[in-house]
């Protein structure tokens, strides 16, 4: 395969992670997220080091450019994704961190009174 069919492949199968990527961040799966951004960072570094970009015709880099264009767009869509996810996480592990401090409070006030060994509570064998 010649260097301009190899970075016409690669881009395609960037493009291809790319969508999986979105799929991912929108089912908030960080572990598949990172596997993703992995390959697409390896496809980065193939597609940079071709030298092939001087011999595009000029229908091939306009159609090329399009494409990057829109990888782009993409990219910067999923990127606001992923950080409003990121901060929708914060603030849900700052809520049940509160709730968790307010369990912990509730089960030191109320535990010690319902406690087995505090048997003055009860009449039984007193007599």
């Amino acid at each position: 395969m010649t260097e301009m069919g190899k970075r016409f492949v690669l881009l395609s199968a960037y493009e291809e992670l790319t969508e999986k990527e979105t799929f991912c961040i929108k089912e908030a799966n960080f572990d598949e997220i990172r596997k993703v951004q992995a390959k697409k960072s390896r496809l980065l570094e193939e597609l940079g080091s071709l030298d092939d970009e001087d011999r595009l015709k000029s229908e091939q880099r306009v159609d090329f450019n399009r494409r990057i264009d829109r990888l782009q767009t993409i990219e910067q869509e999923n990127e606001s994704r992923l950080e409003a996810l990121m901060d929708q996480n914060r603030s849900e592990i700052k809520t049940l961190s509160k709730r968790s401090s307010s369990a912990s409070k509730i089960k030191k006030a109320y535990g010690t009174a319902s406690s087995p060994d505090n048997s003055s509570g009860s009449l039984k064998n007193k007599a």
